[in-house]
């Protein structure tokens, strides 16, 4: 009976426990509004100019926590954050050799974390900032941001505390900026310590021109089991490329989707019970939009063990990519390419499970 009653008092601890740690994440979590001004810092003064070339590049940088040696437990692998501090240290200065051994003139940069346990504090932004220098502007806007991520079960592996978002620079005048927020959004208690998804939009001023160029940055949903996030994101984008066609703007759309682009299915089957991209529909577009995807190369892996090209195991995807609208002309990124559209540059992983996307584009007259 003595140890029934010792057994019952642990338990009632245990549950005042949960329900004080399950209320205070609810009391402090993140609840952006549903539009969001964003700041412009060290914004830039050269405007875009009609049917002359500009580059971008899209890249998921993974926090500088998911390179080559690395795997995560979500995608059935067993680490919840990188080992020590020097592994994050050595993915970031890749990453960063990697953003000015391809100069463009927008970056669209997604998992950029600015204080968090799994990137062990450091401030990623300022780190790209000031390797890119004093010719960039830069806007960020949150996309996870949770006071504790008590995920995975480990006193040593959770993920903790997280302020991590998307991030675009560029060298040319930004006039506005805002955060959208995504419809939709994992059920409590889950969601007070879960992602909350957003696009990023700058719009810039064209000189010459009474039209924008509307530059959307954006990572969508992972892990929806059932889809309904990702039906509710990409009904919004839709709405939005809509709206931004009958206003006659300049449109470019970059980031991870995490979604195979229609042209990309089937390319890497998945032959396993592993994580499988949700195709997007081959008639999602509004009509005046195209996707632009290099299809020769994958631009993610999957993260259930560290990396190895010729292991069966190896699971690729092609989720990152661009929508551009019709009145943009995509060219050829560099003199020795066949064709034109988008590239996906092969790093073969070495410092993210995603490899970075560019494109170069002029805006027609």
């Amino acid at each position: 009976m003595k140890f029934l009653n010792i057994l019952k008092r642990f338990l009632i601890v245990i549950i005042l426990f949960a329900v004080l740690f399950v209320g205070t994440l609810t009391v402090f979590e993140y609840r952006p509004a549903d539009v969001e001004v964003l700041s412009i810092d060290n914004n830039q003064n050269d405007l875009v100019q009609l049917n002359e070339s500009l580059t971008l590049m899209t890249f998921n940088i993974g926090y500088a926590g998911l390179g080559e040696n690395e795997d995560f437990v979500l995608d059935g692998g067993t680490n919840g954050i990188p080992e020590n501090k020097d592994i994050v240290e050595g993915y970031l200065s890749g990453i960063l050799e990697t953003l000015s051994t391809y100069p463009v003139d927008f970056y669209l940069l997604q998992e950029v974390d600015l204080e968090s346990r799994r990137s062990f504090r450091i401030d990623q932004l300022e780190e790209i900032k000031n390797e890119l220098g004093s010719t960039y502007s830069s806007q960020f806007a949150y996309n996870f941001k949770s006071l504790l991520v008590p995920f995975p079960l480990s006193l040593t592996d959770y993920i903790g505390y997280v302020e991590s978002g998307i991030a675009t620079l560029t060298s040319f005048r930004v006039e506005d900026s805002k955060r959208l927020q995504f419809p939709g959004e994992f059920s409590w208690p889950l969601r007070v310590a879960n992602l909350k998804r957003a696009m990023m939009v700058s719009r810039v001023e064209i000189e010459g021109s009474t039209k924008e160029f509307v530059v959307v940055n954006l990572h969508m949903s992972a892990y929806d089991g059932d889809g309904s996030l990702r039906a509710q994101e990409m009904e919004f984008l839709r709405a939005f490329l809509d709206a931004e066609k009958e206003l006659g703007n300049y449109v470019v759309v970059g980031g991870d989707f995490n979604q195979t682009f229609p042209e990309a299915d089937g390319i890497y089957p998945v032959t396993q019970d592993f994580y499988e991209a949700f195709p997007i529909e081959n008639d999602f577009l509004p009509t005046g939009y195209s996707f632009m995807v290099d299809l020769t190369k994958p631009t993610c892996r999957l993260l259930n063990q560290p990396y190895e090209p010729s292991s069966i195991n190896t699971q690729y995807y092609i989720i990152d990519g661009f929508i551009v609208s019709n009145n943009i002309e995509v060219e050829k990124f560099e003199e020795t390419e066949t064709i034109a559209g988008a590239l996906t540059i092969d790093l073969d992983f070495e410092n993210s499970d995603h490899n970075p996307v560019v494109m170069k584009i002029k805006l027609l007259p």
